[in-house]
């Protein structure tokens, strides 16, 4: 009579592919999960920024977006010497942001920028091996991408 089923040999080669499959593959999928968490968390410094600016139009008064870095990134969005609009942190961590504050003032434009090279935030995380990302502002308010060093250009 022949039974159906597994023989331990044929279990124990399953078994042994499988986890040779999870060596390879969990590195990777760290690394997705790093990207994919510096990239949210730009994007949200980018709401935040946008938020300030318009706010600081919609309200007619300066806006300030404050950026600081105690354990975990957080930035505060206020009325300059008033409330606090939005308050946003970080998860964990993992990923930080350059400390800095920017005024907007009542059209939008950028008022005042302490934040470091030119006005730019910059996300960056404790993986290694994953780029960092920057939001800029332009003085006239604009908020976007920042800029490539000429440095940086060359290599690319």
């Amino acid at each position: 009579m022949r039974r159906k089923g597994f023989t331990l040999i044929e279990l124990l080669v399953t078994l042994a592919v499988l986890i040779i499959l999870a060596t390879i593959a969990v590195p990777g999928f760290q690394r997705m999960m790093a990207v994919n968490r510096v990239v949210s968390d730009y994007n949200e410094v980018l709401s935040g920024l946008n938020f300030a600016r318009s706010e600081a139009v919609k309200r007619r008064a300066p806006v300030q977006f404050v950026a600081s870095n105690n354990g975990s990134w957080e930035y505060v969005v206020s009325i300059v010497g008033g409330d606090d609009l939005r308050v946003r942190s970080g998860r964990n961590n993992r990923t930080s942001i350059s400390e800095g504050t920017v005024v907007f003032n009542a059209l939008g434009r950028q008022e005042s920028c302490t934040a470091p090279g030119d006005c730019v935030f910059s996300i960056t995380s404790t993986f290694s091996g994953i780029d960092d990302r920057g939001a800029q502002i332009s003085i006239m308010g604009r908020v976007g991408k920042a800029s490539a060093s000429p440095a940086e250009e060359v290599e690319e």
